[in-house]
């Protein structure tokens, strides 16, 4: 491949990916709004892919940052792989015992 096909395949790409991160934001939405209109059972697949979707995507991104400067003396960054993962496991665990609290509280 040359680089006009590859940029046009990279581009591609990052429309597809978008576009599915929409679709999955869109289904979450639509799921949410029935749930709390309707009182039915909640679809959590979507969420729980557009989660995993996103992980995937941001932990990709700093591996490949932290790759692309790994030799270079000049350039020292914190650890952020560190704390992007406490903060992910911070925000579940208060996600997780918030929505507890709802549905055992009440």
């Amino acid at each position: 491949m040359d680089e006009m096909e590859k940029s046009i395949r990279t581009r591609s790409e990052a429309l597809g990916y978008k576009f599915a991160v929409l679709l999955l934001a869109t289904w979450t939405l639509v799921n949410l709004v029935l749930y709390l209109a309707t009182g039915g059972a909640r679809d959590m697949l979507p969420t729980l892919v557009l989660i995993a979707v996103l992980l995937a995507q941001g932990f990709s991104e700093e591996s490949m940052k932290r790759r692309m400067v790994e030799g270079d003396d000049e350039y020292h960054e914190p650890n952020r792989t560190v704390r992007i993962v406490v903060g992910v496991l911070g925000v579940a665990l208060v996600t997780f015992f918030a929505g507890f609290l709802a549905l055992y509280a009440a």
